[in-house]
């Protein structure tokens, strides 16, 4: 069943994001201070939302295009109205490369291998 990846998904994408807190950020690499946590974000949004919709309505979001549009829309509020709701925001042109390459490894992870019962 394509849920159990996606609640395999959600919790490696909280136990990734806590463990760049506390340990991969200590580690003085700038990617991980800087832009690990929007790389997962994508994904930790992708599996949530499908795992909600997955137990409220036996519904899953798979469609490429469907997640291409979300990753935009994501990528405009993250980068372009934090600037005018959070105090120190900037936008970032990687952090947008981040959420586009989270949205990559989330439908490969998601649908390849593909089984003959999926």
């Amino acid at each position: 069943m394509k849920i159990r990846k996606d609640v395999i998904i959600l919790i490696s994408c909280v136990i990734l994001y806590f463990a760049n807190q506390y340990y991969f950020k200590s580690l003085g690499v700038l990617f991980f201070n800087d832009h690990f946590n929007d790389l997962i974000a994508v994904p930790l949004y992708f599996a949530a939302i499908n795992v909600i919709l997955y137990y409220t309505l036996e519904k899953e979001v798979n469609s490429f295009k469907i997640l291409f549009l979300m990753t935009i829309v994501l990528s405009f509020l993250g980068e372009y109205v934090s600037l005018y709701t959070r105090k120190g925001s900037v936008f970032d042109y990687w952090d947008v490369l981040c959420y586009f390459i989270g949205l990559v490894v989330y439908y490969i992870i998601k649908n390849y291998p593909k089984k003959v019962s999926d």
